[in-house]
């Protein structure tokens, strides 16, 4: 296994054409992940990785336990971790099926177990998470895509709270703030990989023009189906040529 490098996969889990090889029930100390701590064969490569959203696809985003899930991967070895995720995308030009590797997010969760450090005997963290993304893993994932072929987008990635999706007004909103694309699971995911000194980037799929945003008469939910499974052979093809480079580049310290 190449246990320093891993992914945890959302709701295009059933569409990504991933080789799982192996699988173990894993327990932290913030109870069990979303799904066993599986192992994935990536060209040559054997990678951890959760679903986040659990195998079957039954957990809601407020409802996926991120500390379990971060957790499971850092004692698992994971250093260095990629989240896929399926976006809404609000910027003009950006088309579902485009892939996206966000480097800003804005937080509009609540609620959210966003810490590891929130009880009386866990010590508190104040992570520097002026940026969220990691820079080289980030533009690896950019460099991946773009030598596959695939044209991808940058920005800033609006979180928000889920499960419905957002109202028309609602992404005006986070258009005038300034975010690209809209999703739902990027935090706390990615400031728990912080406090543990993951260091974290998103591969996202747009897959449907966020709420007011088509420039057409199809309903949001058949745009995904018409997007998704494109966009995930896209992400197949980004994971396969990146892992087994970004892998020969930065090994394992």
């Amino acid at each position: 296994m190449s246990p320093d490098l891993g992914l945890i996969v959302g709701s295009g889990l059933s569409a990504l054409d991933l080789d799982v090889v192996g699988k173990e029930p894993v327990q932290t100390p913030f109870g069990a992940p979303s799904s066993q701590l599986l192992t994935v064969a990536i060209a040559d490569h054997r990678l951890a990785c959760i679903a986040r959203h659990g195998v079957e696809h039954w957990i809601a985003p407020h409802r996926v336990n991120y500390r379990a899930n971060v957790r499971a991967l850092h004692e698992a070895g994971v250093r260095r971790l990629i989240g896929v995720n399926l976006v809404g995308a609000i910027a003009a030009g950006f088309e579902p099926g485009t892939l996206a590797a966000p480097e800003q997010l804005i937080d509009y969760t609540t609620g959210r177990e966003a810490s590891f450090g929130d009880g009386d005997d866990l010590e508190t963290r104040h992570v520097d998470f002026t940026v969220p993304f990691d820079p080289i893993l980030s533009g690896a994932i950019a460099a991946a895509a773009v030598d596959c072929g695939h044209s991808i987008r940058r920005g800033v990635y609006g979180v928000t709270q889920g499960p419905r999706l957002e109202t028309a007004a609602e992404i005006d909103r986070l258009e005038r703030d300034g975010c690209t694309m809209v999703g739902m699971t990027a935090m706390p995911e990615a400031v728990l990989a912080r406090e543990l000194g993951i260091e974290y980037a998103v591969l996202a799929v747009a897959v449907n023009h966020a709420a007011g945003r088509s420039p057409g008469a199809a309903p949001i939910h058949a745009e995904i189906e018409q997007s998704l499974t494109d966009g995930m052979a896209r992400v197949t093809d980004v994971l396969s040529r990146l892992v087994p480079q970004f892998l020969s580049i930065r090994p394992k310290p």
